[in-house]
């Protein structure tokens, strides 16, 4: 497993991409998880000393964004400019309405994860949808829609701990069962999981330890099921009435306590 952190949570001006990536290197980060205009709005030589950065660290990119705001020439140019650095691309999920109230949009959503299987094959990139599907009930009931990327080695989920918090506060469904059961029950592979905690009544994105999740159990249970990608710290200080200036140590502070979570599963 390697340690990530969202840096759209985080990156203000006059700081740019590059120093900051160097500052993060520093706190002992791994992996960097950007959206799509990051890297679309880099200069050629703000791009050439980011990729040299990460090549030196052997430091994969993950990319997050909307499902229905990623056409084909958007993926395209960030494979251009990543190549082979851009390890996953995730995406928040899309509903619809129905006349039973609101549906996950499974079927528009593979459409788009194909388009990632066929455009990013020759690099490689990893594919899945955030929280979807959650549990074998949920993979049982798109089971059709989902067929086209069920056997493909390449896809999987981003699992969001903090999301597992709200649902385990607000849902009886998941509320019954344990942080462990809850990720023991997930029917897919997980290819990146967000790491932050929340009171348990909103998404606060607040720093570990700072909340309600067990995220020693999560770490546990991650393990146990021989989670070996991507943990991406995403504690954004926006989302709980804080400056980004104002709480920066608490970017490390996620990072340590997460690890020590992880080791002491072994």
């Amino acid at each position: 497993m390697k340690c990530g952190v969202a840096v759209w949570n985080w990156l203000e001006p006059p700081r740019t991409l590059v120093s900051f990536v160097e500052e993060l290197l520093d706190e002992g980060f791994e992996a960097i998880s950007m959206q799509p205009r990051q890297i679309l709005g880099l200069d050629e030589a703000e791009l050439a000393d980011l990729n040299a950065l990460l090549d030196e660290h052997a430091m994969p990119v993950t990319i997050h964004a909307a499902v229905t705001q990623f056409p084909s020439e958007l993926l395209q140019g960030l494979l251009e400019r990543l190549g082979p650095r851009l390890y996953a691309t995730t995406f928040d999920g899309s509903q619809m309405w129905t006349p039973f109230g609101r549906r996950w949009d499974a079927a528009g959503m593979v459409q788009t994860l194909l388009m990632v299987d066929k455009v990013g094959a020759e690099t490689g990139v990893l594919f899945g949808i955030e929280d979807f599907p959650i549990d074998g009930e949920a993979l049982a009931e798109f089971a059709e829609d989902l067929r086209p990327v069920l056997d493909n080695p390449r896809w999987g989920m981003l699992v969001d701990i903090g999301h597992l918090n709200l649902r385990r506060h607000g849902a009886g469904y998941f509320g019954c069962m344990s942080v462990a059961e809850n990720i023991a029950r997930l029917a897919a592979p997980i290819i990146e999981v967000h790491v932050h905690d929340n009171p348990g009544d909103r998404d606060a994105h607040m720093p570990l330890g700072t909340g309600t999740l067990d995220y020693a159990e999560a770490a546990g249970a991650l393990r146990g099921r021989g989670f070996d990608g991507i943990s991406t710290i995403e504690v954004c200080p926006g989302l709980h009435d804080r400056r980004p200036a104002d709480v920066w140590a608490t970017r490390a502070e996620s990072l340590r306590l997460w690890r020590e979570a992880w080791e002491a599963a072994e």
